[in-house]
């Protein structure tokens, strides 16, 4: 007796055109698939996916750390911030254990993109980067390592809008730093600073809350580590970071992303290769969205932020011009955790701000707008 698995469309719009959705996004994510397997495989990968259920709770438990299971999967920012409030002293030790040490990689990956950029802009002498949702600084911290290896000129500025992490960061992170030489004044210069990343433009109104905010065309790279996630309007963040980006500099976006499903992987011996795309499907809905998103991180599901920066687009009125993105690398990766079990998928995308026609920018509007995100 076979169980059939039906996997709804991850991203729909209000009539539901996929013609248009497939202009944006791959198919697999946008189409119903079908998925068979037998009854016995299907009880047996359930229990496989409780032992490892247990195993990152007891991981969890080891570090002391406290969650709890949510009943929405996407929290609003008040409950994301009291997740942040609540984690910011765990979060270094809890970061590497939940992801068995990939986090590491994963941002010396980032700070590779910024050496990629100066390559190709022999101009730039002293990059200026930002850094979002920064948390308790590790991202930057191992890119200044990065930074440091290759002589690299950097004024770098992380930003996160939890009060609680950045506290951690200068009180932890950014002495580390300075201890193992990676800051070095008027080299490798860094700032941590609250803001928020909805908000990052400076619009010469009055700030009465504090939040730090920047000219526009002002940065050179912008880097958004394992974050996106847990930014409840993204796609207002990622205009903004369009409007602060100086013609020709990129954003590097980080984070998890829906398996795909449709390609073989080698498996260990207890999962087998025939049936790894049900594996696949069931582990992203069973663990990777429930808990390793919505429990541990109040996260929501980041796959879609790797698709719509590109009908982002903005009007710069000083210099008359139209501002848009365009894919430079994307890359995706399916990692092997506890037991070499391929269950956690990641994607890495380098957007660069590059100017676009008024009937591109049109285009690119209209078509956000139909598709009502």
């Amino acid at each position: 007796m076979k169980i059939k698995f039906t996997k709804k469309p991850s991203i729909t719009s209000e009539d539901n055109n996929i013609e248009e959705l497939k202009k944006i996004f791959p198919a697999f994510i946008v189409e119903e698939k079908i998925f068979y397997i037998n009854q016995l495989t299907y009880y047996y990968y359930r229990t496989l996916f409780f032992l490892i259920k247990l195993i990152i709770r007891i991981r969890l438990r080891i570090i002391g750390t406290r969650y709890k299971k949510y009943k929405e999967f996407l929290l609003d920012n008040e409950e994301v911030e009291k997740i942040y409030k609540r984690e910011a002293q765990n979060y270094e030790n809890k970061h590497h254990l939940t992801t068995n040490f990939r986090d590491i990689w994963w941002r010396r990956q980032t700070g590779t993109d910024i050496l990629s950029f100066v390559a190709f802009n022999n101009s730039v002498k002293k990059v200026k980067l930002l850094d979002i949702a920064t948390g308790v600084g590790l991202s930057i911290e191992e890119m200044f390592k990065i930074f440091k290896e290759f002589n690299l000129k950097v004024e770098a500025i992380a930003l996160d809008y939890n009060e609680h992490m950045l506290e951690q960061a200068k009180k932890i992170t950014f002495p580390r730093m300075k201890s193992n030489g990676l800051i070095e004044e008027g080299t490798r210069d860094l700032s941590f600073v609250r803001g928020d990343a909805r908000n990052l433009v400076d619009d010469n109104k009055e700030n009465k809350d504090g939040l730090i905010k920047f000219p526009k065309n002002y940065f050179d790279c912008i880097t958004i580590m394992f974050g996106i996630g847990g930014i409840d309007k993204s796609m207002e963040a990622i205009k903004e970071q369009l409007e602060i980006l100086k013609p020709g500099g990129i954003l590097s976006i980080n984070d998890m992303h829906e398996p795909f499903y449709f390609f073989e992987e080698h498996t260990p011996f207890f999962v087998g290769k025939k049936n790894y795309p049900v594996f696949s499907f069931i582990s992203w809905e069973v663990i990777t969205k429930p808990l390793v998103l919505g429990t541990l991180w109040g996260w929501r599901d980041p796959t879609k932020n790797f698709y719509l920066p590109l009908l982002t687009s903005v009007y710069d009125e000083k210099s008359k011009k139209y501002y848009g993105f365009k894919t430079i690398h994307f890359s995706f990766n399916n990692e092997y955790w506890w037991f070499k079990l391929p269950v956690i998928s990641t994607a890495r995308i380098i957007l660069e701000k590059i100017e676009i026609t008024k009937s591109e920018f049109e285009e690119k509007t209209k078509l956000f707008e139909k598709l009502n995100f």
